[in-house]
């Protein structure tokens, strides 16, 4: 996952939206998303390692993660999947604080990790929405519309800026119900923006510029000659899937993934809802 957009506590009706690109290698193997049959949670699945990049659960658990771009850090001793962290949030039971406090940050590769729990949303004591890192200590997500990409939550990058520009026009104009037209098509739309940032504003993680500018756009898409000879990316990457989670002030939960292969869209957005939580 390369791109996190969200709207926390700005619609009456639906205190938590979540838009989302996930970018990988085409040629990893994928599982669309749906329910687990080991697991009860739904998410797509990463059949390389068999974890997941976002996934929901019927106990009003949504859970993503992003990796950290920074191609000069050495893998660690024992390296973990960090696909496995949204896993093991939402088939737990620990509030979304204990739970960040909890992850074991130097087993993984750089990521950050977003966990949210509907059950807490009336709770003044346990915030309901934390980023988690290994590269910054969790901290409770603030009303308003944030965006995390491959640095840190919040950077300023292009992508980000412009994201959180269109999701805040975007919530403003949401019904009480989300259908096609008012949500689902308008989300994809955004996040189906190709358009690369003028290289004065790219930011710098140690991957040439060239890199930085295919990777800039909030859909990406790399294919042969878009990426330096040689490089891994050259071989095809960019954005596999997009997902949108839609959380009701009940806790009820939608969630809908449109899938795409070798940067086109593939088949219809397939549509997931989750009843309210009990209790």
């Amino acid at each position: 996952m390369c791109l996190l957009l969200i709207a926390y506590r700005q619609h009456p009706q639906f205190p938590f939206i979540v838009l989302a690109n996930r970018d990988e290698f085409y040629a990893r193997a994928t599982q669309v998303a749906g329910p687990w049959h080991d697991q009860p949670i739904t998410a797509g699945r990463d059949l390389e390692a068999g974890g997941t990049w976002l996934g929901v659960a019927p106990n009003g658990r949504v859970a993503a993660v992003t990796n950290m771009r920074e191609p000069q850090m050495p893998e660690p001793a024992d390296v973990l999947s960090r696909g496995e962290i949204p896993v093991n949030f939402l088939t737990g039971e620990q509030t979304p604080s204990a739970f960040a406090q909890g992850i074991e940050g130097p087993r993984y590769r750089g990521f950050n990790t977003l966990l949210f729990d509907a059950h807490l949303l009336s709770d003044d004591h346990n915030p309901a929405l934390v980023c988690a890192g290994n590269r910054h200590q969790p901290f409770a997500i603030t009303a308003g519309v944030h965006g995390i990409s491959n640095g840190a939550p919040d950077s300023p990058w292009p992508k980000v800026i412009h994201g959180c520009t269109a999701l805040s026009k975007l919530t403003a104009g949401l019904p009480n119900r989300l259908d096609e037209n008012s949500f689902v098509t308008p989300a994809l739309d955004l996040l189906a923006d190709t358009r690369r940032a003028p290289v004065d504003e790219l930011p710098d993680t140690g991957v040439g510029e060239a890199l930085e500018s295919a990777l800039s756009s909030i859909f990406v898409r790399i294919l042969d000659g878009d990426a330096p000879p040689g490089t891994p990316l050259s071989t095809g990457y960019g954005t596999r899937v997009s997902s949108l989670v839609a959380v009701d002030r009940d806790g009820g939960i939608q969630f809908w993934e449109q899938g795409y292969e070798n940067g086109q869209r593939s088949g219809a957005p397939r549509h997931f809802r989750l009843n309210p939580p009990a209790g």
